[in-house]
């Protein structure tokens, strides 16, 4: 994506907030849930809810599979130079509660069942402390990657699939792009439907 493509995106979902969010103009209100995490999280909770459901419905109306945290921290929510505190913590506490993967957190569908067996086994066993989300390129929303994987498997029920057929991986690929367009996407949804599978 250019960055023109990028600037426009940004545009359009800085649009979309100010529609969506009646009061995101106002400056007390956006004092309040600009500032940092601090304090219990009975504190923070009703700010963290506010920027988990905005990034999830932006997502959701944007038909975004994968986002990108720095462009979401420094472009989507970018109020005349200032940028939200606390989005590195909603983030990861996105991650931690599933609303949010890393693409790395999915196994290959294509490496054999062995092999996806010992990456279930030891990703289970050695999970790491929250990643940094940040850093990461992308990140997959779940919300949105249930959509895509159950629209696909709407296109084979529909196309007379049952459980007793073969989908070739090929046959599998054709049917994913024609529900979405971005290469990387279609690989993580492959990725989701067949780890849900096994």
């Amino acid at each position: 994506m250019d960055s023109a493509t990028n600037v426009n995106g940004a545009t359009r979902i800085r649009d979309f907030i100010a529609n969506e969010v009646s009061d995101w103009d106002d400056e007390v209100i956006a004092f309040a849930r600009f500032k940092a995490f601090s304090g219990q999280r009975c504190d923070w909770e009703p700010t963290f809810l506010f920027w988990k459901h905005l990034i999830i419905k932006i997502a959701t109306h944007f038909r975004l599979l994968l986002i990108r945290p720095s462009q979401v921290k420094n472009d989507w929510f970018n109020r005349r130079g200032l940028t939200p505190l606390c989005l590195d913590n909603v983030l990861s506490l996105m991650y931690n509660e599933g609303d949010i993967t890393r693409t790395v957190d999915l196994a290959d569908p294509t490496s054999g069942r062995f092999s996806q067996l010992v990456w279930r086994v030891s990703s289970l066993i050695t999970r790491s402390p929250t990643p940094d989300i940040m850093a990461e390129q992308c990140v997959i929303v779940t919300a949105m990657l249930k959509d895509k994987a159950a629209e696909v498997v709407r296109h084979l029920s529909e196309s007379h699939w049952n459980s007793s057929c073969i989908v070739t991986m090929k046959k599998f690929h054709d049917i994913c792009e024609r529900i979405v367009k971005n290469k990387i996407s279609i690989i993580q949804i492959n990725k989701y439907i067949c780890n849900t599978l096994y």
